[in-house]
């Protein structure tokens, strides 16, 4: 390997995990305050969020990460589903006959968190990838929760689609 090359691996390798989970927060938090905003703002809807991530995060570890295919398209998933219930939610407000098609955003979206454990434990150890993982998502629900305070609405939408820019671009790393 060329110099440059190791350096980008190595690059790679270290904050990988931790970008995920910066995105992963993002996308928690911008589904919360989007469908507490837009729909209702009852514990309902933050539990709608959790088990509907759960359990798309479940299919995903369970079946679709032992699956051929990239994770990338896990990845463009995510981002569409959650694209889907922004616009929806911004043309359907306080709609709560939506709910069920709201819930199947979420879970559609907790696939690409599923499909990234599966496919990453043969790369790291539990610990590390658990570790880097979940820092970054707690800095996720963070900056999301702050990015939402100083800009409004716009960091909902626009830092997501950066972050995961940013993970594509780091490409996923391989086992040793």
């Amino acid at each position: 390997m060329v110099g440059s090359e190791a350096k980008m691996v190595n690059m790679s390798r270290r904050f990988y995990p931790s970008t995920v989970g910066l995105l992963l927060g993002l996308l928690q938090t911008g589904f919360f305050f989007q469908l507490t905003f837009a729909l209702s703002s009852s514990i309902g809807t933050y539990l709608m969020v959790t088990l509907c991530w759960l359990l798309g995060s479940a299919i995903g570890v369970f079946y679709l990460g032992r699956r051929q295919g990239r994770t990338g398209l896990f990845l463009a998933l995510a981002l569409g589903a959650y694209a889907g219930c922004v616009v929806l939610l911004g043309l359907n407000p306080f709609n709560s006959t939506l709910w069920p098609l709201y819930a199947l955003f979420v879970v559609a979206t907790g696939f690409y968190p599923g499909v990234f454990f599966a496919r990453m434990a043969p790369v790291y150890p539990a610990r590390t990838l658990f570790l880097r993982e979940n820092n970054g998502f707690v800095v996720g629900l963070i900056l999301g929760a702050v990015l939402f305070m100083l800009t409004g609405r716009v960091a909902l939408w626009v830092a997501p689609g950066i972050i995961a820019a940013l993970i594509y671009l780091l490409g996923e790393p391989l086992p040793a």
